[in-house]
């Protein structure tokens, strides 16, 4: 029997019930002749062990019997079969990479050994291949005595490569491997990414060894996930060059790399490569690969190059950005410059990569948009500033890495630590700003937990003491044992997973979570004066994980609505006032009268726009006063005063001011998000604007979120 057919096998084995040939199919990746054509090596193969074949039920389909079984589970090692079934998707990847990354020719026959499957199979994978590459200008034909080949320009052929190893390349496994060749052991026993085949462990070591070089060169760290990804990236484009296929770059691309410490530090990375290969880098290829390092994700940069043209024009996007944001959010960073530090930090090579067309598939994307909608949107509203700088459209996949900056510094802004009881590391291969908004989730899930860092792999494993550095561990990606326990996690929490996380810490801690103010002990003695306890062991143990678990998660989703917070007895019309002083003060009078809010804070959102000049005027005609929340707000809500004839504010036409008061920077988001886009619609507008009295305005609003 091959491979698959004992994976079968197996499976028929360890099967509670029938399991169908269909259902085989689909497991194994394969078409139901191929499994049927299993069936018959397993069928021999049992007939020489004088074994019964498994019996078919028409509309139940396969078994074994319970005599077989047992015997099989004695005599043969089923536990762990190394059999990998390949996806359709998988495999026209693989086919793709195979004819682009290696010297060999390829023919049919060697695809259907290499996958395991038949002729036919192929033959459609490659029709479809085919169909793909045409749509990209690419043509894939076949040569006698030469096999398959794809011919087209080589950068377009580089950026497929690229997309097809994401297909298939699984980040765990790919970590794992890495971290094999930092310690230099070529052994690998997982080998879903083919690395038998394709891959020279040895060469792909030098690689990673001359980009730690280049990172100490340039003065900067590459993020892991994107580090291990240039490792695969350069490998593969030092074999195509190997094959005597080169890159041209642009004559105006370069004379803006060549300016940049990235070009002088990939020339260094690029003599190391050709010596090591003995292949000879051109010029052209040093400014291609030069491409890939300006666009990598970086943890720090001890040089950002601020005299740099560039960069200054970026400088300037950042800061408008920075600004921009408090004003949609209305909220204020205390720290603004090591915000706008930060924020250009990772925007240098998100500037690059919309720049020169190279893609980094954010995986978090979904997740970002979905627990974090308004702080997304808010991120659209300001990412402009990036796009006319560009002259194109920046994409979502981008947006929510920027989300994920905004976010963490909302969250971290205005966060007093306390005194922590359990010492919590942070280990994450994701960035910057994913590493940011992670340690700001966690910070707002733990109340009695002291992060003592936020770390990638490389610090990670750089750590001597761990055991002094942290009680327990939360990361992005597995972890081998070390001693300490270590909880895995997406970048993004959602509801669910912060309270499974929760839960299970506070099941590894006895005194880890803060409800532990509540004693069980005491509870249990009010059980025994009033009930017969059968099992107390099981009853303690139950009422720890229930006065353990949250008792409620921080949700998008329970931040309230705009209607909350604005209710139609704090929107009023008026005709006119003398002066915009005179408007905030009338406008902010229903908080103010309803407890909300102080005279303090109607002082300071004068003082503030006296101070910063007419900031709070959001779109054409409409102002959103507002202060920080220490200035004087009691309770989240917002007022609302429509003027039948504008007021000069500070140089701008105002008739509508929406005052915001929110006790911290993000309970009124939603809310924010929803006025935005009512206001974002010019019909809507216009009506509202229009309003002639009260009950209009409140009838319109209302009706717009009925609707």
């Amino acid at each position: 029997m091959d491979q698959r057919s004992m994976a079968v096998l197996n499976k028929l084995t360890k099967a509670d019930s029938y399991i169908s040939v269909e259902k085989l199919a689909e497991l194994f990746n394969v078409s139901r002749r191929t499994i049927y054509n299993d069936l018959d090596k397993i069928n021999d193969w049992l007939k020489e062990q004088h074994l019964s074949q498994p019996k078919q039920v028409r509309g139940k389909g396969l078994y074994l019997e319970p005599s077989v079984k047992r015997e099989l589970l004695q005599t043969m090692d089923t536990s762990d079969l190394p059999y990998y079934a390949f996806s359709k998707t998988e495999r026209k990847a693989w086919i793709y990479i195979y004819l682009v990354g290696t010297h060999q020719f390829y023919f049919l026959d060697n695809f259907q050994d290499l996958f395991g499957v038949s002729r036919n199979t192929v033959i459609e994978d490659i029709k479809k291949l085919k169909k793909e590459l045409e749509t990209n200008q690419l043509r894939l034909v076949s040569e006698r005595k030469k096999g398959y080949n794809i011919h087209g320009t080589e950068t377009v052929i580089r950026s497929l490569l690229i997309q097809y190893l994401t297909e298939v390349v699984p980040k765990d496994t790919w970590f794992s491997f890495v971290k094999d060749l930092e310690e230099k052991n070529h052994k690998n026993e997982n080998e879903d990414f083919r690395n038998d085949i394709i891959f020279s462990t040895a060469d792909l070591y030098q690689v990673k060894a001359f980009l730690n070089d280049y990172e100490r060169q340039v003065e900067i760290e590459i993020t892991d996930d994107v580090r291990n990804d240039l490792i695969l990236w350069f490998y593969l484009f030092i074999q195509r060059v190997k094959q005597g296929k080169y890159v041209e770059v642009d004559p105006a691309e370069k004379e803006v790399i060549h300016t940049t410490d990235e070009f002088q530090g990939a020339k260094e990375l690029c003599r190391r490569l050709s010596n090591y290969f003995h292949s000879t880098i051109s010029l052209d290829e040093i400014y291609y690969f030069t491409k890939y390092l300006l666009s990598a994700k970086v943890n720090y940069s001890l040089n950002l190059q601020l005299e740099n043209q560039e960069m200054k024009k970026l400088t300037s996007v950042v800061e408008k950005m920075v600004y921009d944001f408090q004003t949609y959010a209305a909220v204020a960073f205390p720290d603004q410059q090591r915000m706008i530090h930060n924020l250009l930090l990772h925007l240098k090579p998100t500037y690059y990569r919309i720049k020169y067309g190279l893609h980094i598939e954010n995986v978090l994307k979904d997740s970002v948009k979905n627990n974090y909608p308004e702080i997304f949107h808010l991120t659209k509203k300001v990412i402009h500033h990036v796009e006319d700088l560009m002259g194109q459209k920046v994409d979502d996949n981008e947006i929510a890495f920027i989300t994920m900056h905004f976010g963490g510094w909302l969250r971290k802004e205005g966060v007093v630590l306390e005194q922590r009881h359990k010492k919590l590391l942070i280990v994450c291969t994701n960035g910057l700003g994913t590493s940011r908004l992670l340690e700001s989730q966690l910070e707002g899930l733990f109340s009695d937990v002291d992060i003592t860092g936020v770390t990638s792999l490389r610090e990670y494993e750089e750590i001597e003491d761990l055991a002094a550095s942290a009680d327990f561990i939360v990361s992005t990606i597995v972890l081998p044992d070390r001693g300490v326990p270590v909880f895995v996690v997406d970048p993004v929490l959602n509801n669910e997973d912060k309270e499974q996380l929760l839960k299970k810490v506070n099941s590894l801690f006895d005194n880890g979570s803060y409800q532990n103010m509540i004693s069980i002990d005491t509870v249990m003695d009010m059980i025994r004066r009033y009930a017969a306890i059968q099992d107390e062991a099981t009853l303690q143990h139950e009422l720890k994980t229930y006065f353990q678990s949250p008792i409620s998660m921080d949700s998008e989703n329970q931040k309230p609505d705009l209607p909350e917070l604005l209710p139609k007895n704090r929107m009023k019309v008026k005709k006119r006032v003398e002066t915009w002083k005179e408007a905030i003060s009338e406008a902010a009078y229903p908080l103010l009268n309803q407890g909300l809010i102080t005279s303090d804070y109607v002082k300071k959102m004068i003082q503030m726009v006296e101070a910063t000049g007419p900031y709070i005027v959001i779109s054409d005609q409409v102002a959103l006063p507002h202060a920080n929340p220490k200035d004087g707000v009691i309770r989240t809500g917002m007022s609302m005063l429509l003027l039948e004839n504008d007021v000069n504010l500070r140089g701008k036409s105002v008739r509508l001011f929406i005052v915001l008061a929110s006790i911290d920077n993000e309970q009124h988001l939603k809310a924010l998000s929803q006025l935005t886009q009512l206001f974002s619609k010019k019909s809507a507008k216009e009506k509202i604007m229009q309003s002639g009295d009260q009950t209009e305005l409140i009838e319109l609003i209302q009706t717009h979120f009925k609707a």
